[in-house]
């Protein structure tokens, strides 16, 4: 096993009612959760990042880097609603250490067991929650609240809200005229969804929570 002694994030989650998904919806659904994971992979900073199915409908994120946590949340729900608009996931995240293994269910650690039962402890009034671990019980309380607002604030997102809202959220996003360049849309229309999908509050809720971490997480140490 691989010891990271410094914290690591950890997201664990289910799809929604899966079993009024088809398998072949469902298999869909969660290759773009692998798929997406790829794209966080691909963030600065990003020293390890895995994704691994379980229990059919059940994922895991392993995120090396904590501070993409909440962008990563928010990319994850753009990913699967731009393609999948009726799919809706749960998510719970937590930091701290973590052993890995050659796979994530063989994985243990403080970051894999806050996580999970985050998502345990989850009522029905919300699909998301932070589990802990940014040293103190007020840090940790205010970004489950910062969570709980995010996870709201994009439940009501259409297929092209969470499109646009996906790609103007990742780190060094392009310009909204390349997005409508690339969606082949005016970019007032760009601009009009990702006003409707509360972009900029999400993306300042995101800033603030990257800082928060990057104040109070070390970087990422593996022994």
């Amino acid at each position: 096993m691989t010891a990271n002694t410094a914290p690591v994030c950890v997201l664990t989650g289910d799809i929604v009612r899966s079993g009024a998904l088809s398998a072949e919806t469902l298999d869909r659904v969660m290759a773009g959760i692998e798929a997406f994971s790829s794209v966080v992979a691909a963030w600065p900073g990003s020293p390890d990042v895995r994704e691994e199915r379980f229990r059919g409908d059940g994922w895991q994120l392993y995120l090396g880097a904590p501070r993409w946590t909440l962008r990563a949340a928010l990319g994850l729900r753009a990913a699967i609603r731009s393609r999948h608009p009726s799919v809706e996931t749960r998510l719970a995240a937590a930091f701290g250490p973590a052993r890995l293994g050659a796979r994530l269910a063989a994985s243990s650690g403080a970051a894999f067991e806050a996580s999970g039962r985050a998502l345990e402890g989850l009522g029905t009034h919300r699909l998301w929650r932070f589990g802990g671990g940014l040293g103190s019980v007020a840090l940790d309380d205010l970004a489950d609240g910062l969570f709980a607002v995010c996870d709201r604030c994009s439940q009501g997102w259409t297929g092209r809200q969470a499109e646009v809202f996906g790609r103007l959220a990742v780190p060094d996003a392009p310009a909204m005229i390349d997005v409508a360049a690339a969606l082949e849309v005016a970019p007032q229309t760009v601009h009009a969804h990702f006003e409707r999908a509360d972009g900029h509050a999400l993306l300042d809720a995101v800033a603030r929570f990257e800082a928060a971490v990057d104040s109070v997480v070390p970087g990422p140490s593996v022994e």
